[in-house]
């Protein structure tokens, strides 16, 4: 994807560190959370990024989570804005997943994978950024 709006630095920057920190509460809530275990049946890589240049890369197992700036090789899912600007205002709204299906059907964003582990992604992020927080999966995602 090509950025039709790119970001200047310091909002790449904001992106960036907003991801890496989201990268730290989500091994956080892994280590206290037993609920939040509970969703890591199986494991699975999540790339999300903006067109402008930031990626970041979660990896989930059974025992534990792992975050990294950069690309993954084959992600299960990854999510890529056309900009910063728009990956940081989606993450942070407490309607996330309205936003990222407005976003998909504008072309303002792109997906590749299986589009369930999106929303399935974005419940985990509700342990970290409490805003929208809905109920967790009474069981975790099947192999798929």
């Amino acid at each position: 994807m090509r950025s039709r709006d790119p970001g200047g630095l310091l909002t790449r920057v904001l992106f960036r560190c907003a991801l890496a920190g989201l990268g730290v509460g989500l091994q956080l809530a892994w280590r206290l959370s037993a609920r939040f275990r509970g969703q890591l049946a199986h494991a699975r890589t999540v790339e999300i990024g903006s067109a402008d240049g930031v990626f970041h890369r979660y990896e989930f197992s059974p025992r534990g989570v792992t975050s990294r700036a950069g690309r993954a090789d084959k992600p299960d899912v990854g999510l890529c804005f056309d900009n910063a600007r728009l990956g940081l205002v989606t993450l942070a709204s407490p309607h996330a997943v309205g936003r990222i299906v407005r976003a998909l059907l504008e072309r303002s964003a792109e997906y590749e994978g299986n589009a369930v582990l999106v929303l399935w992604f974005f419940g985990l992020t509700r342990f970290v950024l409490p805003i929208g927080r809905t109920a967790p999966l009474r069981t975790p995602l099947p192999a798929v």
